[in-house]
């Protein structure tokens, strides 16, 4: 019996000093050999990284300026038009009616004030000669004077009535999109009236928070670059800054700047939301090659070799400048970095 549970005994510390556990019986997972350079010094632009929204240069809710019921719409949703285009015709027929009347009535007063002229040279000759009295020189001249000024009131009807006319039909006021028409023919519209909302795009204004901690190194007239938050190209468009607010928001602590870029060619909408990047000055950081770098949604990734091991970064970059990316936080300079990324390049892994 004893042979046996020493047997057994020994049965029992064998399977246990081989078990699962234990240094002997587990994997150790092979070294890899990777591709590595070092991470090189560059002068990059200090970036200020702003985000804001794009706002046409001018706005206007284009007023109807006069009465009348609307006989023709002539632009839609979304077209863009010249300044000084016809937008909407009101019924103009009484207004033209008046302005003919005020037209010909003025014209009947100068003829009037011309005669009224002759005879007042005629009375004042004959004034000088005796053959009238004073009462009817002095009279003459009154008359005179009166149709002069009656026919400056007619001059004033005249262009209250064309300009009148002119209102019944509504032009663009400048270069412009038409956001939105609220009148379709057959309404009637006061002065007052809201006929289109348009907005100008040739040229586009950018709204931008700054904060407080950066507001004072942001000058007029400084580039800024930016990109729309949407598109997928990641084209870049230029722009000047053209207004620095005087003053810091309590609530927020930042500060209002706008800047102003070209829109020749309608590329760009009011609306659409973009992120902006302000050079302040010169910094230098590490840079590494532009293969070393993994995306991951917005995060950047890079593989650094420390100790023989791969350690995983997030680090944040810069736009790629010759061949090589900025690495504003993350890394150091000299510290080599996994150049060509396999499937066993990993956080943790080993290398020869």
């Amino acid at each position: 019996m004893l042979i046996c549970a020493m047997g057994l005994l020994g049965a029992s510390c064998a399977k246990e000093s081989n078990g699962p556990g234990t240094p002997e019986a587990r994997k150790v997972a092979p070294s890899i050999s990777v591709q590595q350079a070092p991470a090189k010094t560059m002068t990059v632009p200090v970036e200020l990284s702003l985000s804001g929204s794009l706002i046409g240069a001018e706005e206007a809710e284009v007023a109807a300026g006069a009465a009348g019921k609307v006989l023709a719409t002539y632009v839609e949703r979304g077209a863009v038009v010249k300044r000084g285009a016809l937008s909407v015709r009101l019924d103009g027929r009484s207004i033209g009616a008046q302005a003919q009347e005020a037209a010909a009535h003025l014209e009947s007063l100068r003829a009037t004030a011309a005669q009224a002229q002759l005879d007042c040279q005629r009375n004042e000759q004959m004034f000088g000669k005796g053959a009238i009295s004073k009462a009817d020189y002095d009279g003459s001249r009154t008359q005179c004077e009166t149709t002069k000024w009656s026919v400056s009131a007619a001059e004033a009807r005249k262009t209250l009535t064309a300009e009148a006319l002119r209102d019944t039909e509504i032009r663009a006021p400048f270069n412009g999109m038409v956001v939105e028409r609220f009148v379709s023919a057959g309404e009637y519209v006061r002065p007052d009236s809201r006929v289109v909302t348009l907005v100008a795009v040739d040229s586009l204004r950018i709204e931008l928070t700054v904060p407080e901690s950066e507001l004072a190194r942001v000058r007029q007239d400084m580039p800024i670059d930016f990109r729309l938050a949407a598109a997928s190209d990641g084209k870049t468009y230029h722009g000047r800054i053209r207004y620095v607010g005087p003053a810091v928001r309590k609530q927020t602590r930042d500060g209002v700047v706008e800047a102003v870029v070209d829109n020749a060619d309608n590329e760009l909408r009011p609306g659409m939301f973009v992120t902006a990047s302000l050079a302040l000055g010169e910094q230098t950081v590490p840079a590494v090659p532009e293969k070393a770098i993994v995306a991951d949604g917005a995060l950047r990734h890079v593989f650094v070799v420390v100790g023989g091991r791969i350690e995983d970064r997030v680090v944040q970059t810069q736009a790629v400048r010759d061949g090589l990316v900025p690495i504003i936080r993350g890394i150091k300079d000299g510290e080599s970095v996994v150049t060509a990324i396999t499937p066993e390049v990993r956080d943790g892994a080993r290398v020869n």
